[in-house]
């Protein structure tokens, strides 16, 4: 290294560097120098840090590089476990996933692999259809190929339901069917549907929902007895479309004890006691809906409701019935009876009567006479009303005689021969608060209105609002009812006359002396209506 000197200038000093040790080579480690002909020339020692010994092929590991991830693969094996991961499932868990599907979207998950092929066979819930068998007009399908479609629909039926596993039952069938010309043509008396009905009839069925149309003529449908003895079925409905096609014999073993929910629509009973030993085999009965066909009770002069635990009962039939309609049911909360042919009806009080909607008449086109005491004795612990009558007179001296309304809150009254009768139900409601006259079903008739004397408690003390609902105007005498309402209703918020079109009546209304602060609504003026 340079140096500097006390005069200034740098002197140079040659110091030689130190030598590491080397370890002599072994003369095959040597290689031989080619450039100078073949002679070798001596080893030289050569310092440590210049000399480098090449390794050995055989001794070098050479580390394979980090390949870059295969998305696609990847993406693949996910599907595949996900796949697995549902293929893993139960048995109980599959069965219930497919049990939300159709029957037949069910049977194709058979396809998907040999974990799947027998799976579909093990749910617990049939939901059956025939309509994609059905000849239409637009689709111009010939006899002969809807004849080998509704075969091919009755025999994938059959496999299903008599092959069924029955380590899982069936617990709700549902079987909608259509009969048409090729039923007609090749299964005349439908046996086979007497079957499947019969197959699934067991302890284990919860839920049994048929239905049955047809266009053509065909014989009705008597269910088999195993039908009426599954114990712990819950829901049962049955109902024919356009016409009767069910029917019942005399049912003497019924064992529906856990039935809940009854559906009849368009069914024929053959005798009196039939509905009466149904519903006796149903001692937890609490729903009840009927909605009988043209010609499904005509032999039969009384009706019978008898149930300890009925809470809802729905009549519904506009025409074809003259019978007495006598109804026992201690817990009925809601009533909704429509009979517009009716030569009778008696009911039994029920302590717990919430709605009541009574929409009735005489028999056929004339003017009848039904006892109103029978008829308003059992529904006067209602909180609503709804009240309709047609083509039926009502004594005065039976309407003065009217039980006490103590319950009742809502009124809607449709049609009525005698506006006496609105007085006469005002008059016996004391705690009434709200009032409807829907004039949209009115019979039109001569009608009188006659103040009701003396003027109803309800009036001073709790009657809030009135609706009149009148869609081809209002008569004089509803204009007195609605004048007198205003003038006695002590209590009242709020009447909404609806469709209004008359100027001079509003003024009326308007001019006319009220008892409150009644605020009047004309709810057929723009934006939902005019008040004042």
């Amino acid at each position: 290294m340079g140096r500097k000197s006390r005069c200034g200038y740098r002197s140079y000093v040659c110091t030689p560097k130190k030598e590491a040790m080397v370890t002599p080579k072994k003369e095959e480690d040597v290689k031989p120098d080619i450039t100078k002909g073949n002679r070798q020339a001596a080893p030289v020692p050569v310092p440590a840090a210049v000399v480098k010994t090449p390794k050995k092929e055989e001794n070098v590991t050479v580390k394979d590089e980090p390949s870059k991830p295969n998305l696609g693969c990847e993406r693949q094996t996910m599907m595949d476990e996900e796949q697995d991961r549902i293929s893993n499932l139960s048995d109980d868990v599959l069965a219930h996933i497919l049990s939300f599907l159709e029957l037949r979207d069910a049977f194709k998950t058979m396809i998907l692999s040999k974990r799947w092929e027998k799976v579909w066979t093990l749910t617990h819930i049939i939901n059956l259809n025939n309509k994609s068998c059905v000849r239409r007009f637009d689709q111009r399908l010939s006899l002969d190929k809807e004849i080998r479609r509704r075969t091919t629909f009755i025999n994938f039926i059959n496999g299903v339901l008599f092959g069924h596993n029955m380590i899982f039952p069936v617990k709700a069938f549902t079987l909608s069917y259509y009969f048409g010309y090729a039923d007609f043509i090749r299964y005349r008396h439908s046996p086979y549907i007497i079957k499947w009905v019969d197959a699934v009839s067991t302890n284990d069925l919860e839920k049994f929902d048929f239905s049955i149309s047809i266009d053509c003529t065909f014989p009705a449908l008597n269910m088999p007895p195993t039908l009426f003895q599954c114990q712990n079925l819950v829901t049962l409905s049955l109902e024919s479309i356009n016409r009767v096609l069910i029917r019942f014999d005399v049912l003497e073993t019924v064992y529906l004890l856990s039935l809940k929910y009854l559906r009849l629509v368009k069914v024929r009973f053959e005798e009196e006691n039939t509905l009466k030993n149904l519903l006796s085999g149903c001692p937890v009965l609490e729903e009840l809906y009927m909605e009988p066909g043209d010609t499904g009770f005509k032999s039969i002069p009384h009706f019978y409701f008898i149930s300890p635990s009925l809470k809802k009962l729905k009549w519904k039939r506009e025409e074809g019935f003259r019978g007495y309609f006598v109804v026992k049911a201690p817990k009925l909360e809601h009533l909704h009876f429509v009979e517009h042919s009716m030569l009778g009806f008696s009911m039994s009080v029920s302590p717990s009567l919430v709605s009541v909607v009574m929409d009735i008449g005489s028999s056929f086109g004339h003017h009848g006479h039904i006892s109103v005491e029978k008829l308003f004795q059992g529904i006067s612990n209602a909180q609503k009303l709804e009240w309709s009558t047609h083509h039926t007179f009502m004594a005065k001296v039976e309407l003065d005689n009217l039980p006490e309304f103590c319950n009742l809150t809502h009124l809607k009254i449709g049609s009525c021969q005698d506006l006496y009768f609105v007085s006469s139900i005002i008059q016996h409601s004391p705690h009434l608060k709200h009032l409807i006259f829907d004039k949209d079903h009115f019979i039109s008739g001569p009608m009188t209105w006659m103040p009701p004397v003396p003027v109803p408690s309800c009036l001073i003390s709790h009657l809030e609002t009135v609706e009149i609902i009148a869609p081809e105007g209002q008569t004089s005498y509803e204009i007195e009812l609605i004048l007198y309402l205003l003038h006695m209703g002590k209590v009242l918020k709020k009447m909404v006359v609806t469709p209004f079109s008359c100027i001079d009546l509003r003024r009326k209304l308007w001019e006319s002396p009220k008892a409150s602060g009644c605020k009047i609504v004309f709810s057929d003026f723009p934006a939902g209506g005019t008040s004042r």
